[in-house]
């Protein structure tokens, strides 16, 4: 159209179009569409068949390009504006189209897939079975470690074994695998960080009679210090033994070595001990006369602190406040003496007997005495010669000879020549120390002398009953070793 025709009559070609229309006539098939699809010959039935396989193809709307939509206000709405006007017929109509497009536009269900692309039911058994392998695998092993911590299934067997000062806890844990303790060392390592066993020293050294039978716990406690399972050794320690044979003695029998008990004897104070006053640190056989001699009963493998105290305490033990209230009374005889010598108070103060002295004395009557009938007597001639220092400076006892040689019983004349504070026949009055470890007889004996006039004793071979001859003055006692030929 022009411009023209446009401008003169704006609404005529509205109108023409319109009417170039026939209303009546119906739009048709393409003809020509169909022939190019070969559907030209098809007649009514093929083709009422083809549609019906394509309304019944899985046509499935993808939710992802054609979501699910809510129809209900778009419906409402015209529902409202059209609702006064619409006829039954027609409602009813609209409804069926609804019902059509929503059951269009709701997606096909489809089968799912799951776990490599599986469907759902072949996963699922996959998980349950992965699921009860694990469940199974993680009971098994749970099993297995209770049953070696609570030691399940066990046979019934003593086992013995040995713990030093330098094992740790794998050391430890070694020895109790190698011994069929415990099958899992890692698992107990785990327990005994766990329970804080190194932390706090609940396993000591020693030698312990344990059992398959016990589990962790009781394997533990069975290494302690105070277990009722720990290997005992009983000890005779004779009375008149020097520190040096004890440690030798307790190192044969396996309570402790002797390196470890004399290290300990010359480094600790043992201050808790007041018997011990006035005797000097830092030797070990510092604590010689005081180990006192009896039948003991020890752990294997035992630390030399349970040893000592074991020992002294049976020291204390043993010397009672009875024997305390007998050295006040010995001190006042002592003073009776030193006077009827004619030593002054002062000289009788500063030479009081005490604990230590008491037990220095009592070592030498140990020594020296043959018979229990003697005892006494050998007692009065060390304090006789000690309460008269002007006539009887040195002892003169072969015992301190013998202790300063090391124990050399058969010594000769030089050997009575050793340069030693332990020789009384070159140092004057007592000893530094006690020279062996006295028993309850020596001790009580050396608290209670025999009141005599006795300086000299000798040994007498042709007694009837092997003992010593005692003498008030150096010339019988002279006699009396020329009569023997020596």
């Amino acid at each position: 159209m022009d411009n023209e025709k446009l401008n003169g009559q704006p609404d005529r070609w509205f109108d023409d179009l319109i009417d170039s229309g026939e209303p009546s006539q119906e739009i048709g098939t393409d003809e020509q569409t169909v022939a190019s699809y070969d559907m030209a010959d098809l007649s009514d039935i093929e083709l009422e068949k083809i549609i019906q396989e394509a309304m019944e193809d899985d046509w499935a709307v993808d939710e992802a390009i054609l979501p699910e939509q809510d129809l209900t206000p778009y419906l409402e709405d015209a529902y409202t504006d059209e609702q006064a006007d619409a006829d039954p017929a027609d409602t009813a109509e609209a409804e069926e189209c609804e019902e059509a497009v929503t059951r269009k536009v709701r997606p096909k269900r489809k089968g799912g897939y799951g776990l490599f692309g599986l469907p759902h039911l072949a996963s699922t058994a996959i998980w349950a079975g992965l699921i009860l392998f694990i469940g199974i695998s993680l009971g098994r092993v749970l099993w297995l470690c209770a049953s070696d911590i609570l030691a399940f299934g066990r046979q019934d067997k003593s086992v013995t074994i040995t713990i030093t000062d330098s094992d740790n806890l794998d050391s430890i844990t070694n020895k109790l695998h190698n011994a069929g303790l415990i099958k899992y060392p890692e698992l107990f390592k785990m327990y005994a960080k766990l329970a804080k066993v190194e932390e706090k020293g609940k396993i000591s050294a020693g030698t312990f009679e344990l059992n398959t039978l016990y589990d962790y716990h009781a394997l533990v406690g069975g290494m302690s210090d105070t277990s009722s399972y720990r290997e005992t050794v009983e000890v005779f320690i004779p009375e008149g033994y020097t520190c040096a044979q004890i440690y030798a003695l307790l190192e044969e029998k396996g309570v402790c070595t002797v390196q470890e008990m004399e290290e300990y004897a010359s480094q600790s104070e043992f201050s808790s001990y007041a018997f011990l006053e006035g005797v000097q640190r830092g030797s070990k056989y510092c604590l010689e006369g005081f180990l006192f001699p009896d039948t003991y009963e020890f752990y294997t493998n035992d630390k030399p602190q349970r040893i000592f105290h074991k020992l002294l305490s049976r020291f204390d033990d043993q010397f009672t406040d009875e024997m305390e209230q007998q050295l006040v009374t010995l001190n006042e005889r002592l003073a009776a003496k030193y006077r009827s010598n004619g030593l002054s108070q002062e000289y009788i103060d500063q030479h009081k007997i005490t604990i230590r002295e008491v037990v220095i004395i009592a070592s030498m009557i140990e020594k020296e005495t043959a018979h229990t009938g003697e005892i006494r007597n050998i007692s009065s001639v060390i304090y006789n010669r000690l309460t008269n220092p002007s006539n009887y400076p040195k002892l003169n006892i072969d015992a301190t000879i013998v202790y300063a040689l090391g124990g050399k019983t058969d010594f000769t004349a030089e050997d009575m020549k050793v340069d030693s504070p332990y020789n009384t026949y070159l140092y004057n009055g007592l000893t530094p120390g006690a020279i062996s470890n006295p028993g309850a007889f020596s001790l009580k004996a050396a608290l209670d002398p025999a009141d005599t006039n006795y300086y000299f004793y000798a040994l007498d071979p042709n007694a009837e009953i092997r003992g010593h001859k005692f003498f008030t003055n150096y010339d019988d006692h002279k006699n009396f070793l020329a009569s023997l030929g020596d």
